[in-house]
């Protein structure tokens, strides 16, 4: 706790101070290093899994305001956060919000950074046994803070992971994906789109719940493995080894 305090310290003290000496703006690495600490430093273990917050209010000054509260800097921190979630092997029940507010207390180049979980958060979680994770219903208290105005609204569809196959008949094949649901199999309105013969017209697929892609076998004929491990649902991990049929699938983020 001490060391927690002390880098609190040195952070807004020191670094605000070399930051105002130089009159530097405000940059999305710093952002992103505060929110990554910030991740950490509010997570919840609940029956195994661990919660992050989802709401985020960064309050700047009015010349970084004006240079930083654009839709594509609010979709790269989104970015970031659903990266940084998915590698630390977290959890976030919603998908996350970003509030961008100017103060004329702050300087340049310094930032104010407040996390909370959304009020009235009822996690349900749908890992499935075979992840060693969490499963059954899980509660996470409401938070007491204050619900800020929410930045502009983006509907461009984010993309944070990729599937890549390595062996089988559509060797090389690729694609991004986000938070929407993805087929896979034979049949031609998959979004992913396999030819290999022992894999199922549709063989899984592949949904995003509390914050990370969950790969399900539709009860296909030869089975669907992850790990060498056959499965019914399983949360991803980059890196992991999918296997349907004859080809090899790995799950990984961008």
């Amino acid at each position: 706790m001490f060391f927690s305090r002390m880098e609190d310290f040195l952070e807004k003290n020191i670094e605000g101070f070399f930051n105002r000496k130089f009159s530097s703006n405000l940059q999305l690495a710093e952002i992103e290093k505060i929110l990554d600490r910030l991740l950490i430093r509010h997570k919840q273990r609940i029956n195994r899994a661990i919660f992050v917050p989802d709401t985020f209010t960064i309050t700047m000054s009015q010349k970084d305001f004006a240079e930083l509260n654009t839709p594509q800097n609010i979709i790269e921190l989104k970015l970031f956060l659903y990266k940084s979630v998915i590698i630390k092997d977290y959890f976030m029940k919603k998908k996350p919000t970003i509030n961008i507010l100017k103060s004329l207390d702050l300087k340049l180049g310094v930032c104010d950074i407040k996390a909370s979980f959304s009020p009235d958060t009822q996690i349900q979680s749908s890992v499935s046994a075979d992840t060693e994770g969490t499963q059954g219903t899980i509660v996470v208290p409401a938070s007491s803070k204050e619900l800020f105005i929410g930045s502009p609204k983006i509907n461009q569809e984010m993309k944070f992971a990729s599937l890549t196959i390595t062996q089988g008949p559509d060797k090389d094949s690729y694609m991004e994906i986000g938070d929407k649901q993805i087929h896979i199999g034979r049949r031609d309105k998959n979004e992913f789109i396999i030819t290999d013969i022992n894999v199922s017209r549709l063989h899984a697929y592949i949904t995003f719940e509390n914050g990370r892609h969950i790969l399900h076998d539709a009860n296909s004929l030869n089975g669907t493995t992850v790990n060498d491990t056959k499965i019914s649902s399983f949360c991803l991990c980059p890196g992991d080894k999918i296997q349907m049929g004859n080809t090899i699938i790995i799950y990984d983020i961008l």
